[in-house]
């Protein structure tokens, strides 16, 4: 009687541990599919942003050509929330050179004419370079004209990735 006590006992433990480890597996893959979708939904977030930026910035610029005034040069040294008058809900505000960006924030580089934006969903690992996505204001070639047009007029902006050497230089200023 002694023996079947003790497999009885023994199965139970072996039940329990199996139940255990399988909730630390189920736990483990819980968090990692979570940690990826906060990834993918910032990362979505950040391109939509962009995207109406980019558009926002193309109308203002075509509704200006329109009405005969057409934007000058100084638009590519402005912040484009300044520029366009509205400001997303995760913008918080223009950096010094040396400040570093709060994570999950868009913020304005007036020193460079960077807009930047610093993930919160990144590996520590991975360092700051991973974090930051970086962005600059670049004008639409405009076809020349014998016009009397300003040299210095644009017809349209775009909002371009800041190439990724210059980047790491200004993640390196961070460190």
């Amino acid at each position: 009687m002694k023996a079947d006590y003790d497999s009885g006992r023994t199965v139970r433990r072996a039940r329990l541990f199996g139940w255990g480890l399988c909730g630390l597996i189920a736990l483990g893959l819980v968090w990692a599919m979570g940690s990826k979708i906060l990834r993918v939904s910032e990362a979505r977030a950040v391109d939509a942003t962009r995207e109406n930026l980019m558009a926002s910035l193309t109308a203002l610029a075509a509704e200006r050509v329109a009405q005969g005034r057409a934007a000058d040069a100084s638009w590519l040294r402005r912040n484009p929330f300044q520029l366009l008058r509205w400001e997303s809900s995760d913008y918080c505000g223009e950096l010094q050179e040396l400040q570093l960006p709060q994570a999950g924030c868009w913020h304005y580089l007036p020193a460079r004419g960077w807009l930047l934006h610093r993930s919160r969903f990144t590996d520590p690992e991975q360092g700051i370079v991973a974090e930051l996505r970086v962005f600059q204001l670049q004008a639409v070639p405009k076809p020349p004209l014998g016009g009397t047009e300003s040299k210095d007029a644009l017809i349209g902006l775009e909002l371009n990735q800041v190439p990724t050497a210059e980047v790491t230089a200004l993640a390196d200023t961070y460190q």
